[in-house]
C-alpha cells in the first residue's frame, strides 16, 4: 500500500472540515470545530511557515470564530492567512475583495477600527478591479463602512472628507438626491461634525436629512431628525427651538395613528421639560 505525503494527509483530514464548514445546511459544533483545526496546526506547519495548507487552515480556523463571535481570536489568524496567501499571490481579485473585507469585518467586531479601515479600504480597491462581480450598491456599502470605521477611531475630520465624496457618488449613482438610501449617509455626515465641535455643519446636514424624509413622507427619517435637532438645539441652549422640534414630533406622532410612537414622542418631550426645570 502506497505510503501517503503529508500534504496528502492534511488534505485528507482537513477538506471535510471545510466542507462542514461552508456548507449553509450543515449543523456543527463551533467548539469541537475549532479543536478539530487546532489539532491540524502541528501537521500544517510542518508543510511550511508560508504554505497554502497552513493559510487555508489560518483563514478556516478564522471563519470559524467569526461565526462563533469570537473575532479577538479569530482576527490574528485570518490576517495571517491572508498574508501568507498574498505573498503567494494565489487570490483571484474577487477572493482579495471577499477576504479583506472579511477582516475588516472582523476588526470593525474587535473595536480594531485602524486595522478595520485598511482591510476595507484594500476591499474597496479589488471591488473596483475589472474581475470582481459587484454592484454600485455593493461598492458603496463598503466605502460607507469606512467611513463608520474613521469616525469610530475618532478621525471625524478624514471621515467627514470621505462621506462628503461618498455622498456626492451615491447621489451620482442613485441618479437622485432623493434617495432612501442617502439617509444613513447624511446622517453620519452630521454625526462627523458634530464630534469636530462643528454645530453649525451638523445643524445643515440634519436640516437636509430633514427636507429628504419629508420629500419622502417617511415619518421614520423625519421624527429621528426632528429628535437630533431638539436634543443639539437644547444643547446649544436655545430652550424654544428644541420644544418647538419635539412638539412637532408629537403632531406627527399623533397624525400616524401609532400609539406607541405617540407615547415615545410624548416622553421625549416631557424628558426636555423636566431637563429645563431649574435645579434646586
Amino acid at each position: 500500500m502506497a505510503s501517503t505525503t503529508p500534504a496528502e494527509q492534511f488534505a485528507q483530514r482537513f477538506n471535510p472540515l471545510r466542507d462542514t464548514v461552508y456548507d449553509a445546511s450543515a449543523m456543527f459544533s463551533g467548539s469541537a470545530m475549532s479543536a478539530d483545526l487546532a489539532a491540524l496546526r502541528p501537521l500544517a506547519e510542518g508543510l511550511g511557515a508560508e504554505s497554502s495548507e497552513l493559510a487555508q487552515l489560518l483563514w478556516l480556523q478564522f471563519v470559524v470564530y467569526s461565526k462563533r463571535q469570537m473575532d479577538d481570536e479569530g482576527l490574528p489568524l485570518g490576517l495571517r492567512a491572508l498574508a501568507i496567501r498574498s505573498a503567494l499571490s494565489d487570490l483571484t481579485p474577487t477572493e482579495r475583495y471577499e477576504q479583506h473585507y472579511a477582516i475588516g469585518e472582523s476588526a470593525l467586531q474587535s473595536e480594531e477600527y485602524d486595522t478595520a479601515i485598511e482591510h476595507l479600504r484594500q476591499s474597496a480597491h479589488w471591488a473596483d478591479h475589472a474581475g470582481a462581480t459587484l454592484g454600485a450598491e455593493q461598492k458603496l456599502g463598503i466605502r460607507e463602512e469606512i467611513g463608520y470605521a474613521l469616525h469610530e477611531a475618532g478621525r471625524f475630520d478624514e471621515a467627514l472628507a470621505h462621506n462628503q465624496q461618498l455622498l456626492t457618488d451615491a447621489q451620482s449613482a442613485f441618479g437622485s438626491d432623493t434617495d432612501v438610501r442617502l439617509s444613513g449617509l447624511i446622517n453620519n455626515l452630521a454625526q462627523n461634525a458634530y464630534e469636530m465641535g462643528d454645530a453649525a455643519q451638523a445643524r445643515r446636514y440634519l436640516q437636509q436629512r430633514l427636507a429628504l424624509g419629508q420629500a419622502l413622507n417617511d415619518d421614520g427619517i423625519v421624527l429621528d431628525t426632528l429628535f437630533q435637532q431638539g436634543v443639539l438645539a437644547h444643547e446649544s441652549g436655545d430652550s424654544a427651538l428644541a420644544h418647538s422640534l419635539l412638539e412637532q414630533r408629537v403632531a406627527i406622532a399623533h397624525a400616524s395613528g401609532d400609539e406607541d410612537l405617540l407615547e415615545e414622542a410624548q416622553a421625549t418631550l416631557a424628558e426636555l421639560a423636566e431637563r429645563e426645570q431649574p435645579q434646586p
